[in-house]
């Protein structure tokens, strides 16, 4: 039978690249951290690993095997939390405008004497991909997702809105299609959701957009925004501020897009207790916040 040490070890190689580093990780040492691993491929009866140089590199063995280790271990790692004391700890992952704009408020609303999280904050492809490969238990994205491993659920509405600086020379254009393609356009980085709306339900209609920058979060495009580099299609959580302060303005209120938020969770994942609720608190919140633009 498979043990936990030989997949904790297997972990730790596909992470660290070595049996010497993996041992290092989880303190064993190298020896017994290569018997581990060969006694792991012995029982599965393959290989796991290609020898590359000096590393060791998942190969299709490896690849199909790793999705199924990380649940093994996450499962047992919350079995181990079952009576702890001092509660559960989530492992909750966000794309960037939901976790800069909306988790912090969420989190604020949770039970805080029994319930600690650990957020980490990524574009939709890259929390999906953790969330599919078990490392985190729950993604809030802001961009529909397409896996065989996830279950993607609609969770909250949103609004995006083409901006630009009060004082830019676009300002008081009155805009078309013809002319908005022909607009400086700063946009997020492959991979992210605000992106993919944009190009799906906005661009793909304009002729020979200029996109004259691409920067790695929506803050930064706001302030690019305020420095007068260009015009942007935002979500309203990340301008409002901006737009109430007179800061930017918004540009062919005609061409708002409205979208959802997404609940991404593994499709063969159970769902802990305290997970449950703060997916019940998370639809409490949509609702909140449905009523509160209403």
């Amino acid at each position: 039978m498979i043990s936990l040490r030989q997949v904790q070890v297997f972990l730790a190689v596909a992470s660290q690249g070595s049996t010497s580093a993996a041992g290092e990780a989880i303190a064993l040492s190298q020896s017994a951290t290569s018997a581990a691993l060969q006694e792991l491929e012995q029982r599965l009866g393959v290989e796991l690993f290609d020898r590359v140089g000096r590393r060791l590199v998942l190969n299709g063995n490896g690849r199909r095997f790793y999705p199924e280790a990380r649940q093994l271990l996450a499962q047992a790692e919350q079995m181990e939390k079952l009576f702890d004391a001092g509660g559960s700890r989530l492992q909750i992952g966000a794309s960037t405008t939901i976790g800069n704009y909306l988790l912090p408020r969420l989190l604020a609303q949770l039970p805080g004497a029994r319930v600690r999280a650990h957020v980490g904050i990524a574009n939709t492809h890259e929390i999906a991909e953790q969330v599919a490969r078990c490392e985190l238990e729950l993604g809030l994205v802001e961009g529909g997702v397409q896996h065989t491993e996830l279950s993607v659920s609609p969770w909250c509405r949103d609004e995006m809105l083409i901006v630009t600086a009060s004082d830019s020379p676009w300002a008081r254009l009155a805009m078309d299609e013809d002319l908005l393609a022909t607009l400086p356009w700063i946009m997020r980085e492959s991979g992210s959701g605000t992106r993919s709306v944009v190009e799906q339900q906005l661009l793909a209609g304009l002729d020979r957009v200029n996109i004259a920058l691409e920067l790695g979060s929506s803050e930064a495009i706001r302030s690019a925004l305020l420095a007068g580099l260009g015009v942007s299609c935002l979500s309203r959580q990340v301008v409002a501020r901006a737009l109430a302060s007179g800061e930017l303005v918004e540009l062919a209120p005609e061409y708002r897009i409205e979208r959802w938020f997404y609940i991404v969770e593994h499709r063969q994942r159970r769902l802990t207790a305290p997970l449950r609720q703060f997916v019940e608190r998370c639809r409490r919140f949509a609702e909140q916040e449905s009523a509160g633009s209403a």
